[in-house]
């Protein structure tokens, strides 16, 4: 007769990758906030884009690390994506994908304890000069990629073609972004999420 042991989960050994800290601080979301709870805008595409987003980076874990679920109450939210501006159409994305057709930004603020002390907030914004369609590839990349922000991943890869890269121009994670995000959910976190709500 054998006995069989199970350990916690040892951090997995993964290169390529590049640093998700930002000054040497990490963040992500421990297993008791696990599953994340979003708020996206109603308007336009923006359920889309997040659900389509959310799907790609729960499905680079392997342990099933990080989950996202949409709340419809941004007063419950610990995320809250909407559109700093204007709404773009809904139509078909250009397959060439102009960059900087758009762009996102995410914002937390912490406090001297380390702690977030509201929900993440991001914001998607058209840019003037493109077309409705290379707005939509945009878009595409830049809400992936600001997700990958909100699960932890606090800078940006140094290499051009990371969905990380500060201008993507992919809208899905490379091996170097999978390797990054798994690693960092394995790397004890300096900073804790904002309170429940």
């Amino acid at each position: 007769m054998g006995l069989l042991g199970c350990e916690d989960l040892a951090a997995p050994n993964r290169t390529p990758r590049y640093l998700a800290d930002l000054a040497g601080e990490t963040f992500h979301w421990p297993p008791d906030r696990i599953p994340v709870r979003y708020f996206a805008d109603t308007r336009g595409t923006m359920p889309a884009l997040l659900r389509r987003g959310l799907s790609v980076w729960e499905s680079q874990f392997l342990y099933g690390e990080f989950k996202g679920v949409f709340v419809a109450d941004s007063n419950l939210a610990d995320v809250i994506v909407r559109w700093q501006d204007s709404v773009p159409p809904d139509v078909p994305p250009d397959t060439a994908g102009a960059l900087g057709a758009c762009d996102g930004v995410t914002t937390y603020v912490i406090d001297s304890t380390h702690a977030m002390t509201d929900p993440i907030r991001v914001q998607l914004r058209v840019r003037l000069g493109f077309t409705t369609a290379q707005i939509a590839a945009c878009m595409r990349r830049v809400a992936t990629h600001e997700l990958g922000h909100t699960l932890g991943i606090l800078g940006h890869s140094p290499a051009t073609t990371d969905l990380m890269y500060g201008t993507p121009a992919t809208d899905t994670p490379t091996i170097r972004d999978r390797n990054t995000a798994q690693v960092l959910y394995h790397t004890p976190a300096t900073i804790t999420p904002p309170p429940p709500r």
